[in-house]
C-alpha cells in the first residue's frame, strides 16, 4: 500500500542508503525524510506510529549499515545540531551535532572534560545511543540530562542515571528511543592544555588509523575485558589470526588496524557479514573468545 505522506515532512521514497553510511553498504529505503528540526522529527514519529510504519532515525551512518535488500519503512536522517552554552559549565547540544562540533565548542570557551572525543566521527545523538568513547573515557560521563522522544512519541527528560550508560552501549538500545537533545557538564580549563591535548590525541588517531576518505564504519567487533576486568582490544586477537589478510568480495579489513573493515568499492552486506563470520569464527578457534559486533546492521 502507498502511504501518502503530509507535505511538510518531505519525505522521498525509494533512496540508496549506501549514500547514507560511511561504509557505503545497502539497498534502498522504502521511505527517507532529512529532518532539519525536533518538532518535524516528532511529527514525522508521530505519523510513522499511527500508519504502522517501521521508522529508524540515523545521525551520519558512521557505525551502521543496511541489508541489499533495503529498509522496510522510513529511515530519518536528523539534521538538527544546534549547539549553545547555557552556563559556566553546561552545553547543550542537539542529537544532530557533530560529535567533533562539540569538542571544537568546549575548545573555543576552554572546557575541558571532551578532548576524548577528538577525531571520533558522528553525531551528538548516536554518540549517546552507543556510549561512545576512546581513551579511558565516555559521552556518558559528561551527560547530565536528555531529552528523548519514546517509543510511543511522547518527549521525555531523562536524567545520566535512565540511560544505563556501559561499555558501547545504552538504555536506548536495549529500549528504543531517539534522542532529541542533550546536557553536558565540563570543566573549566586551560585554553593551551585542552588544544594540546586534542592535537595529541588527533595524531594518534591519524597515526593509527584509516584516512577520513576510507569507507569505513569504524570498530567492528567491542572490545573486551580479562578476567581481571582490563580492557583487551579486540583488534589484539584479530591481529593474531590474520585479519589485516582476510577479505570477502570488496568488503575488506585495513592494513592500518586489525578490528577496521572498509568497502573497497562495491562490497555488499554479505561480504561485510560473511568477513564478520569469518573472523569471529578464527578468534573463537584460537582463543575461545566470541567477539561481539559493535557496528549495528539494519535489514
Amino acid at each position: 500500500m502507498r502511504i501518502t505522506f503530509p507535505k511538510e515532512l518531505e519525505v522521498r521514497r525509494n533512496i540508496r542508503l549506501k549514500d547514507y553510511n560511511s561504509i557505503h553498504v545497502g539497498g534502498p529505503a522504502d521511505y527517507l525524510a532529512e529532518v532539519t528540526t525536533q518538532t518535524d522529527l516528532i511529527n514525522l514519529y508521530r505519523y510513522c506510529l499511527k500508519q504502522d510504519i517501521r521508522m529508524l532515525a540515523i545521525g551520519d551512518g558512521t557505525n551502521v549499515f543496511f541489508s541489499e535488500k533495503g529498509f522496510r519503512g522510513l529511515v530519518a536522517v536528523i539534521k538538527f545540531g544546534r549547539i549553545e552554552q547555557l552556563g559556566e559549565n553546561c552545553i547543550r547540544a542537539e542529537s544532530g551535532a557533530q560529535f567533533s562540533a562539540l569538542n571544537r565548542f568546549c575548545l573555543e570557551h576552554s572546557l575541558t572534560g571532551c578532548e576524548f572525543s577528538s577525531g571520533i566521527p558522528g553525531t551528538v545523538g548516536g554518540a549517546i545511543y552507543g556510549n561512545a568513547g576512546a581513551y579511558g573515557k565516555n559521552i556518558g560521563q559528561c551527560l547530565s540530562s536528555a531529552k528523548i522522544l519514546t517509543a510511543d512519541g511522547k518527549v521525555k527528560s531523562v536524567s545520566n542515571d535512565y540511560l544505563e550508560f556501559s561499555y558501547r552501549s545504552s538504555r536506548l538500545k536495549r529500549h528504543p528511543a531517539i534522542v532529541l537533545e542533550a546536557e553536558f557538564q565540563f570543566e573549566p580549563g586551560d585554553y593551551a592544555e585542552i588544544k594540546k591535548r586534542i592535537d595529541d590525541i588527533v595524531e594518534i588517531r591519524r597515526s593509527k588509523l584509516p584516512p577520513e576518505t576510507v569507507r569505513t564504519a569504524g570498530s567492528y567487533f567491542k572490545n573486551l575485558k580479562d578476567d581481571l576486568g582490563n580492557p583487551i582490544a579486540a583488534a589484539t586477537y584479530l591481529d593474531a589470526v590474520g585479519s589485516k589478510q582476510a577479505s570477502v568480495g570488496d568488503a575488506a579489513v585495513h592494513i592500518k588496524h586489525a578490528n577496521i573493515f572498509y568497502n573497497k568499492g562495491r562490497a555488499t552486506a554479505q561480504d561485510v557479514l560473511k568477513l564478520e563470520e569469518m573472523l569471529r569464527e578464527r578468534v573463537y578457534e584460537k582463543f575461545g573468545v566470541r567477539l561481539e559486533r559493535e557496528v549495528m546492521y539494519f535489514e
